[in-house]
């Protein structure tokens, strides 16, 4: 809350004051920066969708209701006959009652026809015994169903055993929703990299520019006594021709250093999401900071810390569920399904032109059996996977570790040169002084003042790329162990 306060203090004060300069410390930039950067706006939107899939896949663990419906207009009605029929009617003495069946030899006399004068059984044209009595069936009353359907349910799907299909899935969807969250660390840990990177790039830009223009006023100055001694006959005007030239060389590079740093506070202003015309006064200094660490203690720090890594350990989770669900391919899938459903015509009251409703309960089995390998091949390369993923873990560690050894050699090396550069800029600071008092008392010439002059110039300027390349490797190795400083 106090860096969203801050962050809207800071835009008001601009939309007040214009393009205001702003005076902003690192703390205050990295907190600007995790408010304001569009790269952790993004990640902490991946969370989110990660944190919502996670919980679609725990529904999978509890029964799936639906409801459906159906309606379905026909052209024609189902017929059970072809036309109208005539069925024989046979008397109940034909009924064998040990069987329940029709025997003609019981009762043939009341069951088929005969000549009066032959006595024999008549015979219709196929050769069929032609019965005494007949019953007519008409082909429009065998007709069924209704040209309009209409279909109505609620059905309950629970699945009971999956092979541990949906117990794996719901473990990937929580370890990427992990992976989600370190995403965002890792921008994170990048931004405040960066964000520091460029704020002691600003603060060195203009160090630069303070030192030029008190090279500029040390030339003014050597000017000034150099046209007094002109002025009295001592030395020629060449002298002073020097002087002007190496005054328009300071000059240039004190435009270059000033429009380098406007670029490299439009930089960090993009960073913290400030307007580019932002001018920005920062409230730091270069200066050396001793870090020393033991290095077991930074490798351990590391392979915890370091988000990459972690990602890497959570991948293999994931590798190893997806090694679980091709497994799950040779095992059963068992579900529970339940319903109520409404017909209309009734199938329950003979057609009728009403609804009729019924629940159903079953048990659905699927085991499969064989499918030309294919679950071997999937299966095989679930563990490929597996293996790549704990290969890349090897390799992470290896490299961590060559990191955080260079980035220590690179802090030691740094810090040497900073106290290298300082004795330099002591010695030529001494030297320029010597020089001048020389001059003075006219021991010396013009040339050999602007060559302590140069001498002090490229010595500050070096203790300031060398304090910059210090606070920058410091930074570096606190990225390598994980632990980027966020105030």
């Amino acid at each position: 809350m106090k860096r969203l306060l801050y962050s809207v203090i800071i835009m008001a004060g601009i939309g007040f004051n214009g393009f205001a300069q702003q005076s902003l410390s690192l703390a205050d930039c990295k907190s600007l920066a995790l408010e304001q950067n569009f790269k952790i706006r993004i990640a902490k939107e991946d969370i989110g969708t990660s944190e919502a899939l996670s919980l679609s896949a725990r529904t999978n663990f509890f029964p799936n209701i639906s409801a459906n419906g159906l309606y379905n207009r026909s052209n024609r009605k189902l017929s059970l006959l072809s036309g109208d029929v005539l069925v024989p009617v046979v008397p109940f003495s034909s009924i064998n009652p040990e069987t329940g069946q029709f025997d003609p030899n019981l009762d043939p006399a009341n069951t088929f026809v005969f000549n009066p004068i032959s006595g024999g059984m008549l015979h219709d044209k196929d050769g069929n015994p032609v019965f005494q009595n007949y019953t007519w069936l008409p082909q429009n009353q065998f007709e069924i169903g209704n040209k309009n359907l209409f279909m109505a349910g609620v059905n309950i799907t629970q699945p009971i055993y999956m092979g541990g299909k949906i117990r794996e899935l719901y473990r990937v969807s929580k370890l990427n929703s992990k992976i989600s969250e370190l995403k965002l660390t890792q921008e994170q840990n990048e931004l405040m990299y960066s964000v520091e990177e460029n704020y002691w790039r600003v603060i060195s830009v203009q160090e630069k520019t303070k030192m030029l223009e008190n090279y500029i006023n040390l030339l003014s100055k050597l000017k000034t006594d150099l046209e007094e001694l002109y002025n009295e006959g001592i030395i020629l005007k060449n002298d002073i021709l020097r002087v002007n030239v190496k005054t328009n060389e300071a000059q240039l590079n004190l435009f270059k250093a000033t429009n380098g740093l406007k670029l490299s506070q439009m930089a960090l202003c993009q960073l913290i999401g400030m307007p580019f015309e932002t001018e920005i006064l920062l409230a730091d200094t270069l200066g050396g900071i001793s870090l020393e660490l033991p290095e077991t203690y930074l490798l351990d720090s590391a392979l915890v810390n370091r988000p990459e890594f972690e990602m890497l350990n959570q991948a293999t989770g994931i590798a190893q569920a997806g090694v679980n669900i091709m497994r799950s391919r040779y095992l059963p899938n068992i579900g529970l399904t339940a319903g109520y459903s409404f017909l209309n015509p009734n199938p329950y009251n003979g057609f009728s032109n009403e609804f009729g409703g019924d629940w159903n309960v079953g048990i659905a089995i699927n085991i499969p059996i064989f499918h030309w390998n294919d679950r071997a091949h999937t299966m095989r390369a679930a563990l490929h996977e597996q293996k790549k993923v704990e290969l890349q873990l090897d390799e992470a560690r290896e490299l961590i570790s060559l990191q955080l050894k260079q980035a220590q050699f690179q802090v030691d090396e740094n810090q040497k040169k900073v106290l290298m550069t300082k004795t330099n800029l002591e010695l030529a600071n001494e030297n320029l002084r010597i020089t001048r008092n020389s001059f003075t008392e006219g021991m010396v010439k013009t040339t050999d003042v602007l060559e302590a002059q140069a001498l002090w110039f490229d010595a500050y300027s070096n203790l300031i790329d060398a304090q910059m390349e210090n606070q920058l490797s410091i930074v570096n190795l606190k990225k390598v162990m994980g632990k980027p400083d966020y105030n």
